[in-house]
């Protein structure tokens, strides 16, 4: 439930020109016509990012506190020149404010918090990002058009569809319960998965921990083996002590996922943000391609989830989509153009997939896919 002063942005009436799209006026443009004060729920790379949007829009002068949820807040602790507050402390200096979400989070607990806040306040949770690039704002949309109305005609189900439609409609307007209308369990996600032959390998790009590698596998017994990419040290050492008990050979690449053989540099930094350094301040690493995985392998199913690096994945894996099509599960979030380049790039290797999308509980639009069938 949204409070109930602006359950809707005003004036918004149905984008007929994209049948997918229902806004006309994504959340930048609204907040150029507010004075209340803004208040960011977050202090992590994320409230970084915008904050310094609203700073490139002008609207910085909005901007009149951060706060962090129960359990993070320290005497003393500052953000971006704020001191940083408990949610009660703004309430008490603030009659009549806008939260916006700077944060993401899959845990129920979070979940809870963040829509108990949208029950007393207008909230939003702006849709940034998370590997660069350009906001999905309605410029971006217009500009975009022909390209995200013929994936969304390519979609195979009206699950997809629903989908397709809530995830541009909550990134224009940083509305959760469009996220909300179109979730699904993970179960339900990964039932669109299979039947695999049974000497086909489960191929884990981006593999973290190995709790995906674990899922699937459980999931699937059938699977004859499998391999794991995962870039990060240290979660390359928790996925390999994973590893050792599956009942299946599993082998650990510790390497960047890329459309060519060779090194790359990449930064000292924990967690599923890895990239690549923008400077020789990193560490060396091996990159590898998909192709060169597979030289001898039947790859069933790859998983995508590479930080952005998505597309320049699926180039490395031409070879491999083109002879064996295996059924892929591709991270569609990281860039704004993810939504229509990622299939773009499949449907041009092989164009006889059948396409879905589906999005678990998560803020904000993270944990969304595409499936390749």
């Amino acid at each position: 439930m949204l409070h109930p002063s602006k359950k809707i942005f005003p004036n918004v009436v149905y984008f007929k020109s994209m049948e997918f799209c229902e806004v006309t006026k994504d959340l930048w443009s609204y907040l150029e016509g507010e004075n209340r004060p803004v208040v960011i729920y977050g202090t992590g790379d994320g409230a970084d990012k915008i904050i310094d949007e609203l700073i490139r829009r002008g609207l910085e002068s909005l901007i009149k506190g951060v706060f962090a949820s129960p359990g993070f807040v320290r005497e003393g602790r500052v953000f971006r020149n704020f001191k940083v507050e408990s949610f009660e402390e703004v309430t008490s200096r603030l009659s009549d404010f806008i939260v916006l979400v700077a944060f993401g989070s899959p845990l129920p607990d979070v979940l809870r918090y963040v829509y108990s806040i949208e029950e007393r306040y207008e909230l939003y949770a702006p849709d940034v990002p998370v590997c660069g690039g350009e906001v999905f704002d309605m410029d971006f949309a217009i500009r975009n058009k022909g390209r995200l109305e013929k994936i969304y005609e390519r979609l195979a189900d009206e699950k997809s569809r629903e989908c397709f439609k809530g995830l541009v409609n909550y990134k224009l307007s940083g509305r959760l319960e469009y996220l909300r209308n179109c979730e699904v369990t993970p179960d339900e996600e990964d039932s669109l998965l299979g039947p695999f032959n049974e000497n086909a390998s489960f191929i884990d790009l981006g593999a973290y921990r190995g709790d995906t590698l674990l899922r699937f596998t459980e999931m699937f017994p059938g699977f004859s083996s499998a391999a794991a990419v995962e870039p990060e040290r240290h979660s390359f050492k928790k996925l390999a002590e994973l590893a050792e008990g599956l009942p299946i050979p599993v082998t650990l690449v510790n390497a960047l996922i890329s459309d060519e053989c060779g090194t790359a540099m990449l930064t000292n930094s924990r967690g599923r943000g890895t990239r690549t350094a923008k400077t020789d301040t990193g560490r060396e690493i091996e990159k590898v391609t998909v192709d060169s995985l597979l030289e001898s392998r039947n790859a069933g199913f790859i998983k995508f989830d590479v930080e952005g690096s998505e597309a320049v994945a699926i180039e490395g894996a031409r070879k491999t989509i083109r002879e064996q099509r295996p059924q892929m599960k591709i991270a569609c979030y990281h860039k704004s153009e993810d939504l229509f380049t990622i299939p773009e790039k499949v449907f041009a290797i092989r164009d006889d997939y059948r396409l879905f999308m589906r999005h678990t509980p998560c803020i904000p639009g993270w944990d969304v896919d595409y499936y390749f069938l």
